[in-house]
């Protein structure tokens, strides 16, 4: 057997190894199906139970009511960050708190549909800490306000949600969806 190396970075870190040999089992043919998941059509009953299954244990794991949709999307936090102003920027203007490199990134893409408003920025601290709520500057007109649950290159993590009274909030949680309830 090949030496592992224990992975603690940011980012991907170290799976069980029996985990990542049923995955390298069900890569080549999953659960006896005869093909990769990589393979097969996206409309079959064995994809469909692959598709429920994520979505129910999200469901659980996250205590999602029955009244909303989950969404499986392609792209990841970068392809969100474009799809967050396109569609949720209804009156052309949103709030961003900006607390990190993956929220600048988000601001980027919002710009490129209306007024981005930055109602909080810890940019002059080099981003080693976050905005204290009493120092946000929110516009109660705002679309939504927008920030980064994690910090995965500054190491800042929101305890609790920024309050934002009646604007809807949008959260980056890409890199800690599941660490918490929501």
């Amino acid at each position: 057997m090949e030496k592992r190396i224990y992975n603690f970075s940011a980012g991907p870190a170290i799976l069980p190894e029996e985990v990542l040999l049923e995955a390298q089992k069900d890569f080549y043919s999953y659960k006896g199906s005869g093909m990769s998941v990589m393979e097969m059509s996206h409309r079959s009953k064995t994809f469909d139970g692959i598709f429920t299954s994520a979505a129910n244990d999200l469901r659980k794991l996250l205590d999602i009511k029955d009244d909303y949709t989950i969404l499986f999307l392609q792209g990841g936090a970068t392809l969100q960050f474009s799809m967050v102003p396109l569609n949720l920027m209804t009156n052309g203007k949103a709030d961003y708190i900006v607390t990190g490199s993956w929220a600048q990134k988000a601001v980027k893409e919002g710009k490129r549909v209306g007024a981005v408003n930055i109602a909080g920025t810890t940019e002059g601290s080099s981003f080693t800490s976050l905005p204290k709520q009493k120092d946000l500057k929110l516009d109660s007109g705002a679309s939504y306000v927008h920030f980064t649950s994690n910090n995965t290159i500054f190491g800042t993590q929101y305890k609790n949600e920024p309050e934002t009274d009646d604007v809807p909030l949008v959260c980056d949680a890409s890199s800690d969806m599941l660490h918490k309830k929501i």
